[in-house]
């Protein structure tokens, strides 16, 4: 019991250190977590990109697309200003 607090005590002590070195370098913080992300996560995070912005996009591809607002006698003068 008492190790397991001596060893918390130990590890609180050392991220105390390492907060105070971070407030004297700010550049420090950045050293040691500013790695760049393994190439799989960046890969993944693109291919999910793709896809979603394909989802969105897949409502757009119907094939009436190419009709105009006005192709029935009842037309508006709002869709037939459009066609100008």
């Amino acid at each position: 019991m008492i190790d397991c607090i001596a060893l918390a005590r130990i590890i609180e002590l050392e991220n105390d250190a390492r907060h105070a070195l971070w407030r004297r370098n700010e550049d420090a913080f950045y050293q040691e977590y500013g790695r760049d992300p393994w190439p799989l996560f960046t890969w993944l995070g693109n291919a999910l990109d793709t896809g979603y912005a394909w989802l969105k996009t897949k409502k757009a591809d119907r094939p009436d697309t190419d009709r105009s607002a006005c192709d029935s006698d009842d037309c508006c003068g709002q869709a037939a200003c459009a066609r100008i």
